[in-house]
């Protein structure tokens, strides 16, 4: 530090001088001699280098301590291992009382109280890298600039700042620019530079893109992201992204025809005055951009979006890239420093628009809130109540995400009826309409399917009860209920006996899989009943679905400790049931030793990987693998597998891409693993392309629409009318079949999933193959247009066929979507440990 403090000596003249290489500042200025800039610390000027996290981290921490109007904070840890930087900016009074105002945010925003807060967040995508450079800028601007404009939003407002938003995704890129500039840079779009390697640097650590993560809470940027959000409920929030090379810059209001309703007109009125103040400031720096087109504002898992249903006015900004440190575009040569300056200079504008519009921004959040518990009283409904269903783990983890967003939730003392379900005290929960989130809440919680548009940039649902698989209804009078809950609810199950002739494991429990993949992996021996049973116990006689695991202690091997310990540390760990048999023999269904209980074979899981494939939706599968299930998942390159013995798997997943391009020695690899006794998962895409291999299919006839009159079309109409058919993200209706494998465990045979994609399997000629369809009524929530609705209508969710000595289960859905969608994880599970289980159902004489 030492250093820094001698560089800093002489830190005007360098100031001075190098205020002309910082990029979007004025071009004059006074300023605190004793702040490093940047190119102090880092040893180059912002825009000439992409500099990695743990140089950022040093430079802010040296920012925070030179200056006395910065208090920096470590909230987190990145899947990765690096930290969660938040910074707090005012002046050094305010600065003093910073944790007493902090504390008294959420009634100040209710109440119409000061200060206006302004919260900037940069690069929650990493290879949109130009936001995180601007916030090392920006910090500097704020903890040196003596100017009178700085110091008055210093006095008068406090400015809240996440340099990073997605750490992990910044350094994958920065690497690979980094390591791909010569020292004189090619400019050439096609240059390796400017075309990442997959999966790239724009997602977190498992692949998943964090600016879908504000609703989710997955992953733990997010997680520490709301503590501070919900604490601080700041009036404008910024979402600095980067967008294709060809453009020039956005920023909201967007696309006017695609809001999402529950937003107040009034913020799209206060969101169009603050886009006055960034025209301005960029037509003063001679930059070109544009409004009102491309973006919406609709889905409120989106940082610039999930501040418009709680409070805040969110401002989304989209830089033309560099994607690296220059590249040639349409509109001439783009240099990283050019998309840095025009970031800092909407990060000045949104300063100066919060502070000129301080009152209105502080009456509108109050009005916000009023309107809010205003309408919440209007509606017929009291609230919501939502029940376990059997699976208190499962709702824990739904209660979690709810108290995650400071939404009130109160257990209920009074049993109930909850979906057709009767619930007890202590496994059913109050949620009331009126609480300051209820514009959330109804957006959250109430499954919608006629929507005011066709087309969306994202996703057209997100209902949270759905997605857990949970009981969820309004009501009209609020249950009796006790105090608000501070934590989920723990989930708590008498540990079973060391010692008993046998133990079940209810296959309806959430973590249930996770317990089975870590008994297999040790070298026990779990059956699995394929029919359902009555189990005396201590608890007296149990009925246990198909699916039920049964740990015998008369069929483990010698050569390891006693299961009983095991099973006791695994309950407790994961949250699961068990249950300690009595005796071998079942009251009703079949016996514990009975054939149709069978010995399950470990697993030992590969996934394709690679260029042409998502990578998010490999992600969702690598994230389920490792934090759900705990289980390794061996990621393999397709380009290697002319190298790799597949036949040391058991399972190999296709996850969603384009496998059209996939070679014929990589498509036979394929086909002689499922000939040869492997199951083969096809998800998504990759649950259509698989029809074409060469595998004995034996598939129903597909309809033919050819040679149908077309109807013609005006040009103008096409772009609208090609979204209007894509499916971006829909909750969808499914039939299952709950006495096949892949429907084990699930007590109903309704289940809603989430879809993307138009892609419609071909069903199998075999009646008994099909464990899930689409619902003659398919829709659940979101848009699906009406050719798509019946399209679906009936037709094969989900498919499994034998081929060879192997099987091929294909899902079109997302079963683990975004890595919330609880309720439908299941069928991964079941098709992971129980597609060994699929037998041949071929009737006598080809019936």
């Amino acid at each position: 530090m030492k250093a820094i403090h001698f560089l800093a000596a002489c830190a005007l003249l360098v100031a001075s001088f190098g205020l002309e290489a910082m990029p979007g500042l004025p071009a004059d200025g006074e300023f605190d001699e004793t702040i490093p800039t940047p190119a102090e610390v880092l040893g180059f000027e912002p825009g000439e280098w992409h500099p990695r996290y743990d140089q950022m981290v040093t430079y802010l921490e040296a920012v925070a301590e030179a200056s006395d109007r910065v208090q920096i904070e470590r909230i987190g840890t990145t899947h990765g291992q690096r930290p969660l930087l938040f910074l707090t900016f005012a002046s050094p009074e305010r600065l003093e009382r910073i944790d007493e105002i902090r504390a008294a945010r959420r009634d100040a925003a209710e109440s119409g109280d000061g200060p206006p807060v302004a919260w900037l967040g940069y690069s929650v995508h990493g290879n949109e890298a130009s936001g995180a450079s601007a916030s090392l800028v920006t910090a500097w601007y704020l903890a040196a600039s003596l100017d009178e404009d700085v110091l008055a939003w210093l006095d008068e407002m406090v400015i809240v700042m996440e340099p990073v938003l997605n750490p992990d995704g910044i350094d994958r890129f920065a690497h690979w620019v980094n390591m791909h500039k010569g020292r004189n840079p090619s400019a050439d779009p096609a240059d390796r530079e400017h075309n990442e390697a997959w999966p790239n640097g724009r997602t977190n650590y498992y692949w998943f893109d964090l600016n879908r993560d504000w609703l989710p809470l997955v992953h733990p940027e997010s997680r520490a992201r709301k503590v501070q959000y919900h604490a601080w409920r700041p009036h404008v929030l910024t979402d600095h992204h980067e967008m294709g090379p060809n453009t020039t810059y956005f920023f909201q209001p967007g696309v006017p025809e695609r809001n999402n309703p529950l937003t107040p007109e009034r913020n799209y009125e206060l969101t169009a005055q603050i886009a006055e103040f960034h025209g301005e400031f960029l037509d003063r720096a001679g930059e070109p951009h544009f409004t009102r087109e491309l973006f919406d504002d609709y889905y409120v898992g989106k940082g610039s979006t999930y501040p418009d249903v709680t409070g805040g006015i969110g401002i989304l900004f989209e830089q033309g890239s560099a994607r690296g440190h220059v590249q040639d575009t349409v509109y001439g040569e783009r240099t990283f420093a050019d998309a840095v300056a025009n970031q800092v200079t909407t990060s000045l504008s949104t300063l100066a628009a919060t502070h000129a519009l301080g009152d209105e921004l502080i009456d509108f959040q109050r009005e916000f809130f009023a309107d809010a518990r205003d309408a919440a009283r209007r509606d017929r409904n009291a609230g919501w109540v939502l029940g376990d269903d059997g699976d208190p783990a499962r709702a824990a983890e739904l209660i979690e995400l709810l108290l995650g967003h400071d939404i009130a939730i109160y257990p209920a003392t009074e049993s109930i009826d909850v979906g057709g379900r009767r619930q007890e005290a202590g496994t059913a929960w109050v949620i009331p309409a009126d609480q300051p989130h209820y514009t959330l809440l109804k957006s959250i919680l109430d499954p919608v399917t006629d929507l005011p548009m066709e087309t969306f940039y994202d996703v057209s649902a997100w209902p949270l009860g759905m997605s857990h698989d949970l009981p969820l209804e309004p009501v009209r009078r609020l249950p009796a209920h006790g105090s608000r809950l501070d934590d989920a609810p723990a989930v708590e199950h008498e540990l079973p006996p060391a010692d008993a002739l046998a133990w079940v494991v209810p296959w309806d429990q959430y973590r249930a899989g996770a317990l089975l993949g870590a008994l297999l992996a040790d070298g026990y021996r779990v059956q699995a009943a394929t029919e359902p049973l009555t189990v005396p116990t201590a608890a007296g006689d149990r009925e246990l679905f198909r699916g039920t695991l049964i740990v015998h202690s008369g069929l483990q091997p010698d050569s390891l400790e006693p299961v009983g310990p095991r099973l006791a540390e695994l309950a407790a760990r994961f949250g699961t049931e068990v249950l300690a048999a009595e005796r071998g023999l079942s009251r009703s269904g079949i016996d514990l030793g009975s054939p149709s209980a069978p010995v399950l074979d470990p697993v030992n899981v590969a996934m394709l990987t690679g260029d042409g494939l998502r990578a998010n939706h490999a992600g969702y599968l690598w994230h389920w693998f490792d934090i759900e299930l705990e289980q390794p998942l061996a990621m393999l390159d397709w380009t290697r597998l002319f190298r790799i013995d597949l036949d040391e798997y058991s399972h190999l997943i296709l996850p969603d891409g384009n496998y059209e391009f996939l070679p014929g020695w990589a498509r036979e690899r394929i086909e002689s693993f499922v000939s040869g006794g492997g199951v083969l998962l096809a998800l998504r895409g990759a649950s259509t392309w698989i029809e074409d291999l060469d595998l004995d299919w034996q598939l129903a006839d597909a309809n033919d629409d050819n040679g149908q009159t077309q109807e013609r079309k005006a040009y103008g109409d096409f772009r609208q009318d090609f979204a209007r058919e894509l499916i971006g993200g829909s909750a969808l209706n499914l039939s299952l079949d709950i006495t096949h494998p892949i429907g084990f465990g699930y007590e109903r045979d309704e289940l809603v999933v989430f879809r993307r994609g138009r892609q419609v399997m071909r069903a199998v000629d075999n009646p008994y193959a099909q464990p899930a369809i689409y619902a003659e009524s398919p829709l659940a929530a979101g848009y699906l247009s009406e050719s798509n609705r019946e399209r679906l209508a009936g037709a094969p969710a989900i498919s499994t066929s034998r081929h060879g000595q192997g099987t091929v289960i294909r899902m079109s859905d997302d079963a683990v979507f975004r890595g919330y969608w609880r309720g439908s994880e299941r069928l991964l599970a079941n098709a992971l440990f129980f597609g060994q289980l699929i037998g041949s159902t071929e009737l006598p004489g080809g019936q």
